[in-house]
């Protein structure tokens, strides 16, 4: 071999070291880069993961706030001194003395938030009438809003358990009724659960086999379903929303067969002073 094909060679041998060197340092590059998409692939599914999990158990915490408390146990003054009588067949409640002048009818839902509203404007009114014997409440427990509770069916647990209260103990249902508003699980978010409610007739001093088989037969289920089907099909009962629709809703307060209107300042009071002593 010639010195200068000795440096031909010489200048090839370098010239494929370089291209080698070249290609090592691309495929390199590419790792660097293809290891970097993984990386970051995996850091997007993690970060997408956690987020997707938060969110979920921030649903849950949501949805288990009401079950993680306890209905706070209120009782009404002089409640143990309103005759209270159960009508089973119509699954209804006549609070007041049988003497009372005036009869008025309220069709409630304890999952209800105006009915809340009508309670906290109207319920000291109403205690001072029962106390003075001019007034009875005949109480419609209607389950207008059962599948707005998260389970549904929170409206029927509610309205069953007062009834099965005025069942076993008749003078203990205004105390259940009373907490059943103040402290009102939210709308369209979970309700009270049946433990719990049966845990506040308790704290109320309402228990034993009577009042547990009345709750585990859902004994008042049906006819509460039925009062509701009739409440929303008797055209006596409807009033018009502020779009101009008529129909029926909770609350609905009725004397002498009509709708009241219970937004009007002094409502009851005129109602009692206007009234005929019964006969």
């Amino acid at each position: 071999m010639t010195v200068g094909g000795a440096q031909r060679k010489n200048r090839r041998l370098k010239q494929d070291q370089a291209a080698k060197a070249a290609a090592a340092i691309a495929a390199a590059r590419g790792s660097r880069k293809d290891a970097t998409k993984i990386i970051i692939g995996v850091v997007i599914v993690v970060l997408v993961a956690a987020g997707v999990v938060g969110g979920v158990l921030y649903a849950q915490h949501q949805k288990n706030q009401t079950t993680l408390s306890a209905i706070a146990a209120k009782t009404v003054a002089g409640s143990s001194n309103y005759p209270t009588v159960l009508d089973k067949a119509n699954a209804t409640v006549l609070v007041g003395k049988p003497t009372a002048k005036v009869v008025i009818d309220a069709y409630e839902d304890f999952e209800c938030p105006i009915c809340k509203e009508f309670e906290d404007a109207n319920f000291s009114d109403i205690e001072k009438q029962l106390e003075a014997g001019t007034l009875q409440v005949r109480y419609h427990m209607i389950n207008l809003l059962d599948g707005n509770s998260s389970p549904p069916g929170y409206s029927s647990l509610a309205a069953n358990t007062a009834l099965a209260v005025a069942t076993v103990a008749p003078n203990k249902f205004m105390d259940v009724h009373y907490s059943l508003y103040q402290t009102q699980p939210t709308e369209g978010k979970a309700g009270w659960t049946q433990d719990q409610l049966n845990n506040l007739a308790s704290r109320l001093g309402v228990s034993g086999a009577a009042y547990d088989k009345l709750i585990n037969d859902g004994t008042y289920k049906a006819q509460i379903n039925k009062n509701m089907e009739a409440a929303s099909n008797d055209q006596a009962l409807f009033q018009t929303d502020s779009s101009g629709a008529k129909g029926f809703g909770t609350p609905t307060i009725v004397y002498n067969g009509a709708p009241v209107n219970y937004q009007t300042a002094g409502w009851l009071e005129t109602i009692i002073n206007n009234a005929k002593p019964k006969s």
